[in-house]
């Protein structure tokens, strides 16, 4: 059985996969799935899918050439290194993570430096927790409004919500906890700002 029908947070996360490295909104892929966005939304959250749901995925994802390799994973996906917090906030040139990195998650992201970050803190609460993996984008440049991991130099990472002046040079870092207020950056203090794909939420916190 794959992996990604036998669980509804591992379909949902599988589905968020899919439609990201398809560059779709949600709008889009209810659209190609035959479903209203709401309930896309929903399933994305959590939420168990309906047998047509799981079935039109299926049909989505075999659209192109697809199969089980001899380590039972799909056709497609790779294994993405996950970076520890502290690892994140050390690293400066993520083209030097090893590809038998210890601990991995499945993704068909297409950016071949991606790699996942498993997030620490409570600053991006209630929508993200601690422990939640990040899926970061390295070779995509991060726009207004984007979820990032941002390296900031003689600070370490940080999880925030970019936003641009562009005519200032700044960066604006802010948190959905309104307990963390917006911070300011120029835009050379960063060793790197790197957007998330998407979150891979944890539902049972150690």
């Amino acid at each position: 059985m794959d992996f990604a029908y036998s669980d509804p947070e591992d379909f949902a996360a599988r589905l968020r996969l899919w439609r990201t490295a398809k560059r779709m909104t949600q709008g889009e892929a209810a659209t190609m799935l035959g479903i209203n966005r709401s309930y896309l939304s929903q399933v994305e959250s959590g939420r168990a899918p309906g047998r047509a749901l799981r079935d039109r995925f299926l049909s989505a994802e075999k659209s192109a050439p697809r199969g089980l390799k001899e380590s039972g994973r799909p056709y497609g996906l790779r294994n993405l290194p996950i970076l520890s917090w502290a690892r994140a906030g050390q690293a400066t040139d993520f083209e030097q993570i090893p590809s038998d990195w210890d601990e991995t998650v499945p993704s068909d992201i297409t950016d071949e430096l991606a790699f996942g970050v498993r997030l620490r803190g409570d600053s991006m609460e209630p929508k993200f927790s601690d422990g939640d993996v990040a899926i970061l984008l390295p070779n995509t440049p991060a726009t207004n409004g984007d979820i990032v991991v941002a390296n900031i130099k003689d600070q370490g990472a940080v999880c925030k919500i970019m936003h641009v002046q562009l005519d200032k040079h700044l960066v604006t870092l802010s948190s959905y906890n309104p307990a963390y207020p917006p911070m300011e950056y120029h835009r050379d203090d960063f060793h790197g700002i790197f957007p998330a794909a998407t979150v891979i939420k944890q539902l049972q916190r150690r």
